[in-house]
């Protein structure tokens, strides 16, 4: 018996789901406890697992969020993170172990796409993925920051590089479209910077290589924005019927962060750390990646961060992501020295201690789950245009309801007196006020219409661009899958010694 079990622990597979186990281990024995994103973990789980069960896989509408007011947080938020924890509620466990499992998955998950990208280059996978699966930023995303759909991008990192190395085939032309496409559904911000310092520099080293993969990587881009098409048309031209000014406010902008910042003290020895890791490897396209990001991250490098676009990545910090995934690769694919491992080490005691004393806080505050379950605190750039921003609370960005908690929720009212009437209801182009099945005019940032005495209900509607994008995206996934089926035709007929593809 201990003869079979014995190779079974010994796979990567199980290696990598243990040491997961392990890493988690705190907050699934304690938490998830308090987070920077605690209230929309609890909430957006909680949202997806009750549609879920109810057979509702994609429901952008959050009708209990504010109070009963309503938001529509996923027509903007990317869902796939979610889409896991919801899983996992769906399934019978709670909200809290739901959100727990759910950075489980991905933390196991990004130790198996890491392991496969680095045993492709023959360059200690094992190793390399535990690195992956423990670094500092990694695991601070988990643990202080809270940050599921940001924590998702470590899983797709891998993946597109693999792609890239695999381009032109076909199959890579596959997974570069799958993976990109899967991580614009998780994080846009790290969408964005993967594409500008991991994806063009890597296919500009091939083309600078004379690797004919230029239309292949064209293909498989598009393809990727066709895939998530369904989320990116809403998300890109609704954002002027909700607050979003509130995302790039004091603090949550690029360019209010740098070395200096009071609030950077995880951050200078964690680059310095990195750069260490990778510098034996600083004439490889990984190091430079490396090196080059750590320095972002920091805002070492000027100007970067004024740039209008990248700005609205609020903070430069996130492309730790990037500079992790590229320091463990560079790492594992050089000579190691042992005076900048243990310079390394130094410099990155630092992060950890500081990451785990924090982390424990967080694990001994109490989170009050019912209060969140009746308020429903969700993120206030999600309020209706023209809302009283004023209400939002600067500490936790909680939104004051209190004057509208009297207005009448749910889809239908009756009116007795002529005259103006607001609903507990935000205001979003889905909502159409009727009498009578005919539109009645009305307006926000709270359903505000004229009624005379009779029956008015709140129907929904469905957009154009919830169409086109959902269109968009089952055409392409027809396609990927009729490329996947060609594919593996190609390899069964491969088999035949008379077949030469």
């Amino acid at each position: 018996m201990r003869s079979r079990f014995l190779p079974f622990i010994r796979r990567p597979a199980c290696i990598l789901t243990l040491f997961g186990v392990l890493l988690m281990l705190p907050a699934l024995l304690w938490g998830p406890g308090f987070t920077h994103s605690h209230q929309y973990n609890l909430l957006w789980t909680a949202h997806f697992g009750q549609e879920m069960a109810a057979g509702q896989l994609y429901e952008r509408w959050l009708r209990g969020s504010f109070e009963g007011l309503g938001s529509p947080t996923f027509y903007f938020y990317p869902p796939f993170a979610y889409w896991i924890g919801g899983a996992f509620h769906a399934a019978g466990f709670t909200v809290p172990t739901a959100v727990n499992l759910t950075g489980l998955a991905l933390l196991v998950a990004s130790g198996l796409a890491m392991h496969h990208w680095l045993a492709t280059r023959g360059t200690r996978p094992l190793l390399g993925a535990m690195l992956y699966m423990a670094a500092p930023y990694h695991l601070y995303d988990i643990y202080v920051r809270g940050a599921l759909a940001e924590a998702t991008a470590f899983v797709w990192l891998p993946l597109i590089a693999l792609a890239i190395d695999r381009l032109p085939a076909r199959r890579g032309v596959m997974l570069l479209a799958a993976a990109y496409a899967s991580l614009l559904i998780s994080h846009l911000p790290l969408a964005m910077l993967t594409g500008l310092l991991v994806i063009a520099p890597l296919i500009g080293w091939r083309l600078w290589q004379r690797a004919p993969i230029l239309p292949s990587a064209i293909a498989a881009g598009a393809l990727a924005f066709a895939l998530a098409a369904f989320f990116l048309i809403p998300a890109l031209t609704l954002q002027s019927h909700v607050s979003t000014s509130i995302l790039w406010v004091q603090d949550y902008r690029a360019t209010d962060w740098s070395i200096w910042n009071s609030s950077f003290e995880l951050f200078p020895c964690l680059a310095l750390g990195l750069i260490l890791l990778a510098w034996p490897a600083a004439r490889t396209p990984w190091g430079v990646i490396a090196i080059l990001t750590a320095l972002l991250s920091v805002r070492l490098i000027p100007f970067v961060w004024g740039i209008s676009l990248l700005n609205k990545v609020q903070f430069p910090w996130r492309v730790f992501c990037i500079t992790e995934f590229a320091a463990i690769t560079a790492l594992a694919g050089s000579r190691l020295r042992p005076a900048l491992l243990v310079g390394a080490g130094v410099l990155l005691l630092f992060p950890y201690l500081f990451g785990g004393l924090l982390t424990a806080a967080f694990l001994r505050k109490p989170v009050d789950q019912a209060l969140i379950a009746r308020v429903a605190p969700d993120a206030p750039e999600y309020l209706p245009r023209g809302f009283d921003l004023s209400r939002v609370r600067p500490g936790n960005r909680w939104v004051d309801l209190t004057p509208w908690r009297a207005l009448p929720r749910g889809d239908a009212i009756l009116v007795e007196r002529a005259g103006p009437v607001t609903l507990g209801h935000a205001a979003f182009p889905i909502w159409q006020v009727t009498r009578d099945g005919r539109p009645v005019p009305s307006s926000g940032p709270l359903l505000h219409f004229q009624a005379t005495p009779g029956l008015y209900r709140v129907e929904r509607l469905r957009l154009w661009q919830e169409t086109l994008g959902g269109g968009i995206s089952l055409v392409a996934l027809l396609l990927l899958a009729m490329l996947a089926l060609r594919q593996r035709a190609i390899s069964h007929l491969s088999k035949f010694p008379a077949y030469s593809p």
